[in-house]
């Protein structure tokens, strides 16, 4: 039984209270727009007879369905392949279940991977460095996994910076730490932050918040690459944005590749569109897991794992 804690209501009320102006999002007026799955919506070199070859019955409409939501073909042919079954008389694939959330959670766990809460059952220290580019919420979304960890899980924390470039990034994230009560620091130099990890043994995470840096610019992705090299434990969170096109997100996983050996997906502002196609065109072209998703600007609330049965909600657009 989960007893109540006052001194943990408390620092809940102050970070909500004091993360409000600082974190700003803005919402898609459309967000309860319903679709019309039976409007056929392809692209100009799709042709509808060329998914008729092998889908029938529902199993077109899902495929519909998952287009308008900005689901890239060849991705959304391989969720409702996984949700189907061969209908006889066609000889073609129809989905198995009666409804299309059924089918959307079957087909999403059988065509991603899902890592969950990374830090829940880790029975060592891990240290994990949050990477992105300006404006997608690597700083505020630190502080709510951060959040997480002490609130819910009882999670020893620790926060360190290499972020010395950003006017005023120093004072957020030590005013985050200040309310929370966690150690912070902010190093950009290799053998103190290897030094600073070191001395942190005593905590269970230690979460790093890099510079915000265009995938473009080899020059500075470079820079946060050496400052990080003596970590050897590190592992690395790419947040992405969920109102970004499927093309730069893409774009931008593959030149921090190029730097880090990415672990992990967290993406962010799935409340700022309609169209979360994003999410699943990304882990399944890049291979890489699924972990947490940020669905507003309450901290920790709005911090949520990403799930097979979450996406199929975004993508129905059911409430979350």
């Amino acid at each position: 039984m989960q007893v109540y804690n006052p001194f943990k209501a408390e620092i809940r009320q102050e970070i909500v209270e004091k993360a409000e102006p600082i974190i700003k999002t803005t919402a898609h007026d459309d967000l309860n727009q319903k679709l019309n799955i039976k409007e056929e919506y392809y692209d100009n070199n799709i042709t509808y007879k060329e998914i008729t070859e092998e889908f029938t019955g529902k199993a077109l409409d899902l495929i519909n369905l998952l287009i308008q939501k900005d689901v890239e073909l060849d991705v959304a042919k391989e969720i409702v392949r996984n949700a189907c079954g061969l209908e006889m008389d066609s000889n073609k694939l129809d989905l198995k279940h009666f409804t299309y959330r059924e089918s959307l959670i079957e087909g999403i766990e059988k065509s991603f991977i899902f890592k969950g809460d990374i830090f829940k059952d880790s029975n060592r220290r891990k240290v994990v460095a949050f990477l992105g580019p300006t404006g997608v919420g690597k700083t505020t979304n630190l502080f709510k996994v951060a959040s997480k960890l002490i609130l819910e899980e009882n999670k020893k924390v620790a926060v360190v910076s290499i972020d010395t470039f950003k006017a005023g990034a120093g004072d957020q994230a030590r005013s985050y730490c200040n309310i929370l009560g966690i150690p912070f620091q902010i190093l950009s130099d290799p053998k103190k932050l290897r030094e600073a990890v070191d001395d942190l043994d005593f905590v269970d995470v230690i979460l790093i918040d890099t510079v915000g840096r265009s995938h473009y610019d080899h020059w500075k992705l470079g820079e946060i690459k050496e400052t990080l090299r003596l970590i050897d434990e590190i592992e690395y969170m790419m947040v992405v944005s969920c109102n970004w096109k499927n093309k730069e997100s893409y774009n931008l996983i593959q030149e921090y590749r190029k730097f880090f050996n990415i672990n992990y997906l967290f993406f962010t502002k799935i409340d700022e569109t309609a169209y979360p196609g994003t999410i699943l065109n990304l882990a399944y072209k890049t291979k890489l897991p699924l972990t947490y998703i940020s669905t507003g600007q309450n901290v920790p609330e709005d911090l949520k794992i990403i799930t097979p049965e979450r996406l199929a909600s975004y993508l129905l657009m059911e409430n979350e």
